[in-house]
């Protein structure tokens, strides 16, 4: 085995069902949970699946993928796809910034005044005529 990774792998699948979530090994069906949080899941799973087989519960790993209507799955990519797009345009803006700052220094503004057009202290000006 080695130092830090389990050495039973398994992906469990969560059904919600009322205020419950039933959860399935994919590669052993017969292991079975019923919780109430997902976060409970791989725990409860890990427990099971390690006493099926006879090894610690810290040689196993579960990935529980929770069974959710297509709508989600489409809100929830979009956002990771937004999140992705404001990373860029924020990188981007930091980027026009710094070469605004560097423009108005050459151009001999004060380190005030370039805070004050860029919306920032004389410092952080300062900082961004020099990155």
């Amino acid at each position: 085995m080695s130092d830090n990774l389990p050495d039973h792998a398994y992906t469990s699948t969560a059904v919600r069902e009322d205020r419950y979530w039933l959860v399935r090994c994919d590669q052993t069906p017969s292991i079975r949970s019923k919780v109430r949080l997902l976060t409970q899941a791989a725990d409860h799973q890990r427990r099971a699946l390690a006493e099926a087989i006879g090894v610690p519960a810290a040689w196993v790993a579960v990935d529980v993928r929770p069974v959710l209507p297509k709508h989600i799955h489409e809100r929830i990519a979009r956002a990771h796809e937004l999140r992705a797009t404001a990373t860029w345009a924020n990188s981007s803006a930091a980027a026009e910034v710094r070469a605004a700052a560097r423009i108005l220094a050459d151009a001999q503004f004060s380190l005030r005044d370039i805070g004050t057009i860029l919306g920032v202290s004389y410092q952080r000006a300062h900082q961004l005529t020099r990155l």
